[in-house]
């Protein structure tokens, strides 16, 4: 070959190489603004929402110290009662009405029965020992000294025993 037609050679391939370098900053530049158009228009969006937001998580990080879950049940002290309640309780709404009057006076910690946490101790039976606890339904604990005291088991007997801690 002769010398001119290398240098075309080389002159070609050297333009063909940043043609296809132009292309891919285009290809790059182009996505980068399809992006941000995108970033742009979810900000806009959700502009006005980011106030809520933040709002209802402040609101749900509320420190509450009235429910426990059955492992933490004897690590209070003094004298104390807990309420171990099933979901589908009929009385469930007349032991809360309750609740809010007798915690004026005692303290009083209520379980929910159907928490993931508490499932392992409902049982077809009742055992009040500390270390093999287990309930079958709603039961009203009195605690004292990280020892279960008495228990209250009938419905109707936990409804006047809490009316009874309201006055």
């Amino acid at each position: 070959m002769k010398k001119k037609e290398k240098q075309n050679i080389i002159k070609n391939n050297g333009s063909a190489e940043s043609n296809e370098y132009k292309n891919l900053l285009i290809i790059i530049g182009i996505i980068a603004i399809v992006f941000l158009l995108f970033y742009l228009a979810t900000i806009l969006f959700t502009k006005d929402n980011h106030d809520d937001i933040f709002k209802q998580d402040l609101e749900a990080s509320e420190i509450q110290y009235n429910e426990i879950i059955v492992g933490d049940m004897f690590n209070h002290e003094g004298e104390y009662y807990v309420l171990l309640i099933e979901e589908n309780d009929p009385y469930k709404e007349s032991f809360e009405n309750v609740l809010s009057q007798a915690r004026q006076h005692k303290t009083i910690y209520e379980v929910d029965l159907s928490n993931a946490f508490n499932k392992k101790y409902v049982k077809d039976e009742y055992n009040y020992s500390k270390d093999k606890f287990s309930t079958k339904g709603t039961v009203l604990l009195k605690i004292k000294d990280k020892s279960i005291k008495d228990h209250y088991t009938d419905k109707e007997k936990i409804l006047s025993k809490l009316l009874e801690l309201s006055k």
